[in-house]
């Protein structure tokens, strides 16, 4: 008797039906050998069941698949569909059973093996273990097509085709927000519209991280960047989402005091029409904070490198290690998985020419320690690591504009900083920036203080093309 045939989704395509029907050679790629199955006098005709009908048959065999519906949750525990072989030779065969995807789509993310992928003279039924993956962005509820053949080398092969019905996981989807201002949000004092219809009215669907503010009464020390109990509110963890994301939810007003908003509550809207989960922001940017040193800043670690740097100039690791802190709770109190982060920052690092000059291998370095030291989720080891497939997403940092509507031009530092934004695709893997220079006087109004900051019309904007440029990222 062989061993189990055992096919992965990464099983190579060959020809799907008229493999099936030639039946003289069976490939099936893995990550780590090749193997080959040949079936000798094999007619090349296959008798292929009605669809529907769950059962094939010739002058010598029966094949029935299944017994009823076929219902299978992404990353839940794997299914069995039963197969059964009728024999009615007097000289009965070893029966070799095949199962493939009627499509590479119907593949996605499944996994497979038969119990026994060859049923000896005195076998006649076996288990077809099925499973699925959680896939890297949110699926929809779907129907898939699976075929299963029999071939006993001498009567025609009998193809069974039966339906899956796909159910995308419950568990949220987690997005980490990180930056400085125009993460946070500093729009127009008194721009948010929370009543019901108004553009920044909370979803139930979308929640968040009920953080503490970034302020000295939560994190006197460094040492409390990176202790839980300080980043989030320990007794409420998390809440429904509203604007400011960086301040607590107050349960006296069932809401927030801050009259500011930022692009991520209009991300997590635009996001919501394609998945059937939650969504969960974790809110970690801070104002003002780069990878360099800034004069504002109380304490010096106060940044976002991902490792130490021996240049005075450079600040720390503090906001780093609170955003992997956050995102770690995150995934820990709702088992979520994530599916993104969304950067806007720069302005911070543009200053000085030197602190520019670097700006791009920093935040290189930044995006792929956040992708292989948060937390491992519901998806597994597979995405995590430099090139696991979490997008990243930057936005462009705002030009402002004159008296006459006119884009003012960045300095030499801020142009290289800029041009980082742009060539993220070529730094790291699965990324990509937004193009913001639109947003600005007179259709769009500047935010708090001065054109460094979006207004909240910007913000709302740059929320829904966060969300489309991280979906054509992802297959």
């Amino acid at each position: 008797m062989r061993p189990n045939t055992i096919l992965s989704a990464k099983t190579a395509s060959l020809g799907r039906l008229a493999l099936l029907a030639a039946m003289t050679l069976w490939l099936v790629a893995c990550d780590s050998d090749l193997k080959t199955d040949t079936l000798e006098g094999a007619p090349a005709e296959p008798i292929v069941a009605p669809p529907g009908e769950g059962q094939a048959a010739n002058d010598e065999l029966t094949l029935q698949v299944g017994d009823g519906a076929v219902s299978l949750i992404e990353g839940a525990d794997a299914i069995r569909v039963p197969i059964t072989v009728t024999r009615t030779s007097a000289t009965p065969r070893p029966v070799t059973l095949v199962a493939q995807g009627q499509t590479a789509t119907d593949e996605l993310q499944m996994s497979w093996q038969f119990d026994d992928a060859v049923l000896a003279a005195d076998e006649s039924s076996t288990d077809l273990v099925l499973q699925l993956g959680i896939a890297s962005r949110p699926i929809n509820v779907q129907n898939r097509t699976f075929q299963i053949l029999a071939n006993d080398g001498g009567s025609p092969s009998l193809v069974v085709a039966f339906n899956i019905q796909v159910q995308p996981t419950p568990l949220d989807d987690v997005y980490l927000l990180i930056g400085q201002s125009n993460t946070i949000g500093f729009s127009e004092d008194g721009s948010k519209q929370t009543l019901p219809g108004q553009p920044d009215a909370p979803v139930s669907r979308i929640q968040q991280l009920n953080v503490t503010g970034n302020d000295d009464k939560n994190f006197p020390t460094a040492a409390d960047f990176t202790d839980p109990d300080s980043s989030y509110n320990t007794g409420a963890p998390i809440s429904i989402a509203v604007d400011p994301l960086h301040d607590g939810f107050d349960s006296r007003i069932n809401g927030k005091v801050g009259s500011r908003i930022g692009y991520g509550l209009s991300f997590a809207k635009a996001a919501l029409n394609n998945t059937t989960a939650n969504i969960l922001l974790v809110p970690a940017a801070w104002s003002d904070t780069g990878f360099c040193k800034r004069k504002t800043n109380r304490l010096p670690g106060i940044g976002w490198n991902a490792t130490e740097k021996f240049d005075e100039a450079f600040s720390g690791t503090l906001l780093h290690d609170r955003a992997i802190v956050r995102t770690n709770i995150a995934l820990e109190q709702t088992g979520g998985i994530l599916r993104g982060i969304l950067w806007h920052q720069g302005e911070a690092d543009s200053d000085e020419q030197s602190c520019a000059e670097t700006y791009a291998a920093n935040l290189a370095e930044l995006v792929t320690s956040l992708r292989t030291t948060i937390n491992v989720d519901a998806r597994g080891a597979i995405a995590r690591g430099p090139n696991a497939d979490v997008p990243f997403i930057v936005g462009t940092m705002s030009k402002g504009s004159d008296e006459r509507g006119d884009q003012l031009p960045f300095n030499d530092s801020k142009a290289l900083v800029d041009a980082a934004h742009r060539n993220i695709a070529n730094l790291v893997p699965l990324a990509t920036f937004v193009n913001n220079d639109d947003l600005v006087p007179p259709a769009f109004p500047c935010g708090e203080g001065s054109c460094i900051h979006y207004g909240a019309l910007a913000q709302r904007e740059m929320g829904q093309r966060y969300y489309n440029r991280l979906r054509e990222l992802l297959p």
